[in-house]
C-alpha cells in the first residue's frame, strides 16, 4: 500500500518595507479625529438618504436538558426501528449517526451500536444503529420490496418503498434536532489503496463529505485525526481524490424517478434538504478484515468526530 500522502505548507516570511508617506500616512488619513462625526452624504436630491437597519441579533436556539431517551422511528410499522438521543444539557453540536443502512455491512451497526453509549460533554448525539432491521436481520443488502435506503433521499411520507418513507424520516430527525453532521457507516469490500478499478465496490477506508457548509474540508480532516488512532498501515483511511486511477471514483449516484418519490440521492446529498448539515459517509473494506476490526474503526472515525467538535 502506498505511504499516506500528507500535504505540507510552509509559511513564507519576509518582511514588508513601507515607503515614506505610504500604506501608513494612508490608513491616518482614513481615520477621523477623536471625537470628531463624519458628514452625512446627501443624496443628488438634496435629501438625507436613508440608513439601512441593523440587523437583528439571532435568538440562540434553547439547550435541550440533559438526559437520554429512545422513541421509534416510524412508530407502528414493520420497519420501526429505534432512535437514541442523548442532550448533555450544554450548547454544542449535534451529531446523527446511522448504522445498518444495509444489512450485509455488519461492522456499521455493531458500531452504531456502541456510539449509541456516548456519553457527550456538549452538544446532542442521535443515534438510529439499525436504519434497514428488516435487511439486518436477514444480513443482505436489502430487497427490492424494501428498495435502497441509501439511494432514495430525501424520500417522501407516503413513498411506496418502505425506505423511501425512512429517508424521509431521517431527514425530519435531522431537521428537528438542528443535526450539524450526519454519520452514516457502511461497509464495501476492497480496500481503496488495493482497488483494481473505481467503483462502488472498491471503497474500503475511505471518508467521503457531500454537500453542506464543511464539504470541502470536513472528510480530510476527519481522516488526518482518525489515522492517528488507527496503528496499522493497511488501515489508513483515504479521501476518495487520493491515489487516483484513470476514471471517475463512482460515488451513490442519483437514480431516476420512481416510487421512491422523485430523484433521489445518497446520504451524501442530505445537505441539501438540512440547512447547516454536512454528511459524512464512511466506508469500511471487508476483504480480510474481521468485522470486529471493522466496527472499531467506525467507532474511531465516530470519536474523532465528536472530539474535533469539542463533544466529548
Amino acid at each position: 500500500m502506498s505511504e499516506v500522502l500528507q500535504a505540507s505548507s510552509h509559511s513564507r516570511r519576509g518582511f514588508l518595507r513601507l515607503a515614506a508617506g505610504g500604506l501608513g500616512a494612508a490608513l491616518v488619513a482614513c481615520t477621523p479625529a477623536r471625537g470628531a462625526t463624519l458628514p452625512v452624504p446627501i443624496a443628488p436630491s438634496g435629501e438625507r438618504p436613508q440608513q439601512a437597519s441593523p440587523e437583528p441579533t439571532p435568538v440562540p436556539k434553547p439547550v435541550s436538558p440533559a438526559g437520554r431517551f429512545e422513541r421509534p422511528v416510524m412508530p407502528g410499522t414493520p420497519w420501526e426501528t429505534p432512535l437514541t438521543v442523548t442532550h448533555s444539557g450544554r450548547q454544542g453540536p449535534t451529531v446523527l449517526v446511522l448504522g445498518g443502512v444495509h444489512g450485509n455491512e455488519p461492522g456499521g451497526w455493531l458500531a452504531a451500536e456502541q456510539v449509541a453509549t456516548c456519553e457527550p460533554m456538549f452538544g446532542s448525539l442521535l443515534v438510529i444503529p439499525r436504519a434497514n432491521r428488516i435487511a439486518d436481520r436477514m444480513l443482505e443488502r436489502t430487497t427490492t420490496e424494501l428498495g435502497d435506503l441509501n439511494r432514495l433521499y430525501p424520500g417522501t411520507p407516503d413513498a411506496d418503498l418502505p425506505m423511501a418513507r425512512m429517508a424521509n424520516a431521517i431527514i425530519e430527525i435531522a431537521r428537528e434536532f438542528d443535526a450539524r453532521y450526519l454519520l452514516d457507516m457502511h461497509e464495501s469490500w476492497v480496500f481503496y489503496a488495493e482497488r483494481p478499478q473505481n467503483g462502488t465496490a472498491y471503497l474500503g477506508q475511505t471518508i467521503a463529505s457531500g454537500e453542506g457548509p464543511e464539504a470541502n474540508t470536513l472528510a480530510r480532516e476527519l481522516a488526518d485525526r482518525a489515522n492517528e488512532s488507527v496503528g496499522v498501515r493497511r488501515d489508513l483511511f483515504w479521501t476518495r481524490d487520493q491515489l487516483q486511477l484513470p476514471g471517475p471514483v463512482q460515488t451513490p449516484a442519483p437514480v431516476p424517478p420512481g416510487r421512491g418519490g422523485g430523484l433521489t440521492t445518497s446520504s451524501l446529498g442530505v445537505g441539501r434538504y438540512v440547512p447547516g448539515l454536512t454528511p459524512i459517509l464512511v466506508e469500511m473494506g471487508q476483504q480480510d478484515q474481521p468485522v470486529e476490526r471493522r466496527s472499531e474503526l467506525h467507532l474511531i472515525v465516530a470519536r474523532a468526530l465528536m472530539n474535533s467538535r469539542g463533544m466529548l
